[in-house]
């Protein structure tokens, strides 16, 4: 890190919840959210302040025609790296009713239609890839969740980035030597004084 002009900053930590439910094969779970047919439109939350502080899990539901629920979750990084981390889990749905509330205490949550909310992670990955970042290595496996969810039936634009560049804020949970990488790599895809950085003190 030597290279780097260090910035520290006070960044709350961030992690998805205890993975829950049932474990299942990507493929069964699939082929369930396939067959939902008629079922009740999915249930789609975000955090408020997204935008604001750049980090925050978000969620979304899809109920299955035996009366569970498959979660998808996703801890999105709308300012650089995009999914950060993701799962999903088929749940009771008493099971999940409880988890929607200890969610909602964690952090302020809001709903958004499923259309958007695909676009919005979907928009998260593009913007990280297009840095030079790839998703979380369960994300395909998480985003199966959204079914056959038209993600350009969204009218909404989401502006990734902030205040026009990337701003990498590195996680409580990452080493020097990813932190470095991450800075090299925004440096050799951008060049220096193109993005922002705020890293925590070790």
């Amino acid at each position: 890190m030597s290279r780097h002009k260090r910035r520290y900053y006070g960044y709350g930590a961030r992690k998805l919840p205890k993975k829950i439910g049932q474990p299942e094969q990507a493929g069964a779970m699939a082929s369930e959210i396939a067959t939902a047919g008629s079922a009740p439109i999915p249930e789609a939350l975000v955090p408020a302040n997204l935008f604001e502080v750049g980090i925050g899990n978000l969620f979304f539901s899809s109920p299955l025609p035996d009366g569970r629920v498959a979660v998808g979750c996703f801890l999105l990084d709308v300012f650089c790296l995009g999914v950060k981390n993701a799962f999903m889990s088929i749940m009771a749905r008493d099971e999940y009713a409880r988890r929607r509330r200890s969610w909602s205490t964690a952090e302020i949550l809001q709903p958004m239609s499923a259309a958007c909310f695909r676009k919005l992670v979907e928009g998260g990955v593009a913007y990280a890839r297009d840095l030079g970042f790839s998703p979380h290595r369960d994300y395909a496996e998480a985003s199966q969740v959204f079914g056959d969810v038209e993600s350009t039936t969204c009218p909404t634009r989401f502006e990734y980035g902030h205040e026009g560049k990337p701003l990498y804020v590195s996680g409580p949970h990452e080493t020097a030597r990813q932190v470095q990488a991450i800075m090299e790599q925004l440096e050799r895809r951008l060049g220096t004084g193109n993005f922002d950085y705020l890293v925590l003190a070790q």
